[in-house]
């Protein structure tokens, strides 16, 4: 992320400051929010097979995995956001309680399924035709924006505006004046005082995202937050 890359270079002199100064001064959070709404999925899918002879539980995992993954571009998924690489293999053993021993049940045989959908109304189905196709393990599932640097980046801005709004919304209410700047970072400053942050959020809904998953898969909002801490030098009016 360039931006905050920058922000973090131009911010480098807080590394060469005290904590915080011996004059007075106020210590001040921004914080801030964008809403967006979820287009893209990621899904993470496995297939396990079990069986004595090795060979044939791995050609069914494979024979499966296969179709998994044909059904996946049939739904638009691009080969780049299809990661079907991973395989394990070891064998599987169940305690007899009248022998008390250990015996051997089979090779248990499991491929994952990795894989970004960028059409979320189509992932609903694509679930179903994954189970109904021999997909027996659901890993993970989490609907993500592929805006979510650059809202991150809008988020970021926003925080530091309000930090400079409450500011100067403090030293209206106390009648001070800020000098200037001391020092500010992303995260929170190393001091024993409680920063001063504003009552409301600022936030903003995102103007460009799409509509919300429908049916039972319902992806809802996704919610972006960010924070920016500064120490302002103050003086008396």
């Amino acid at each position: 992320m360039r931006y905050l890359s920058l922000l973090a270079a131009a911010l480098s002199f807080n590394t060469f400051a005290s904590t915080t100064p011996d004059a007075p001064h106020i210590y001040i959070q921004g914080q801030a929010q964008v809403t967006t709404v979820a287009d893209n999925v990621k899904l993470s899918v496995g297939i396990v097979e079990i069986h004595k002879d090795l060979m044939l539980a791995k050609q069914k995992a494979d024979t499966t995995m296969a179709k998994a993954i044909k059904l996946a571009k049939q739904a638009s998924v691009l080969d780049k956001d299809i990661n079907a690489g991973q395989i394990s293999i070891h064998r599987e053993n169940q305690y007899n309680r009248e022998t008390n021993k250990q015996e051997f049940v089979g090779f248990r045989v499991s491929r994952s399924l990795s894989l970004t959908l960028k059409e979320v109304d189509k992932y609903p189905l694509l679930l179903q035709n994954l189970v109904s196709g021999g997909i027996n393990e659901i890993n993970n599932t989490q609907f993500i924006s592929s805006r979510y640097d650059e809202l991150q980046q809008k988020a970021q801005k926003m925080a530091i505006q309000d930090a400079k709004s409450a500011a100067k919304e403090f030293a209206s209410d106390y009648d001070v004046e800020i000098k200037g700047l001391y020092s500010a970072s992303l995260k929170p400053i190393e001091t024993s005082s409680q920063p001063y942050m504003r009552a409301k959020m600022a936030s903003m809904a995102d103007a460009e995202s799409g509509s919300f998953v429908p049916d039972a898969y319902h992806a809802g909002e996704l919610v972006i937050s960010a924070s920016s801490y500064a120490i302002y030098l103050i003086d008396n009016k």
